[in-house]
């Protein structure tokens, strides 16, 4: 009976990435608020905890209408459009995503990436970190985007 239980749980709390393959979810349903934009003047800054980093990627991934959600210094805004992904900033602290779900989902799998990265890590003083920006030839980003750094980091202890 407790095998089930925690067959059950694992379940639960896994979901499928854009690319099929399974991605942990433990994360609170509010946690994505912990996640922090920050703005320079050539790039976007979204960091945070790795559980915070996935509760993001979860809420961002279930939504198929326009969204925008609170995070610390700023919001983080998602549309579904055609197209490839295109990452800008709205009114100097909306930090927007926009393209065909199938671009989207790189910004999904990022967030859980890194968050995976930094959980697997032994030294969690090195932040485990990935960059999301246009090349010339790239099919999947516009040309448009502004470049993100995705950072996941540890709370002060």
């Amino acid at each position: 009976m407790p095998d089930m239980i925690l067959k059950a749980l694992a379940e639960a709390f896994t979901l499928g990435d854009a690319r099929g393959r399974a991605v942990r979810d433990n994360a609170p349903v509010d946690d994505h608020r912990r996640c922090r934009l920050s703005v320079s003047d050539d790039e976007l800054e979204l960091a945070g905890p790795p559980t915070a980093l996935r509760a993001l990627s979860r809420l961002l991934r279930q939504q198929t209408e326009p969204i925008e959600v609170a995070v610390t210094d700023g919001v983080v805004g998602q549309e579904a459009t055609a197209g490839p992904l295109l990452v800008g900033l709205q009114g100097g602290t909306t930090l927007h995503f926009s393209g065909g779900r199938e671009y989207l989902g790189i910004i999904w799998d990022a967030l859980d990436g890194v968050a995976e990265q930094a959980e697997a890590a032994d030294d969690r003083a090195v932040h485990r970190h990935l960059h999301i920006e246009y090349f010339p030839g790239d099919d999947y980003r516009s040309p448009d985007s502004v470049p993100l750094v995705i950072v996941a980091d540890w709370p002060e202890a």
